[in-house]
């Protein structure tokens, strides 16, 4: 799992690839999004373009980004959802849970 993350135009985006598995992926993502949160940064997107799979503790860790994000105010997105990830939130049928967006540009004009 590999992490990058952006502030843009007052954006939080985080990138997210490789496999979203366990909690050693889920504490940095979830901390960094507490700072900034804290810094006044509320509307965030997770741009997933380059995440192969996600198992249920990455979607736990999506749950309480967008609980922590909502409880603080703010905005979440999602953009750049994988197929397999469309198919594994609507089996689920938590894919009302989520504000998709097809593309970063998109996201980001909805947010602003």
């Amino acid at each position: 799992m590999e992490i990058k993350k952006e502030l843009k135009d007052g954006i939080t985006v985080i990138y997210l690839s490789g496999n979203l598995l366990g909690e050693n992926a889920n504490g940095p993502v979830l901390d960094y999004l507490k700072l900034q949160l804290e810094a006044g940064h509320k509307k965030v997107l997770f741009n997933l373009t380059d995440l192969k799979f996600i198992n249920s503790t990455g979607l736990g860790m999506l749950m309480t980004a967008i609980a922590r994000v909502r409880n603080a105010g703010g905005e979440m997105y999602l953009c750049n959802v994988p197929e397999i990830m469309t198919k594994i939130l609507k089996m689920m049928k938590i894919d009302s849970t989520f504000p998709i967006a097809a593309t970063e540009q998109e996201a980001v004009a909805q947010l602003n």
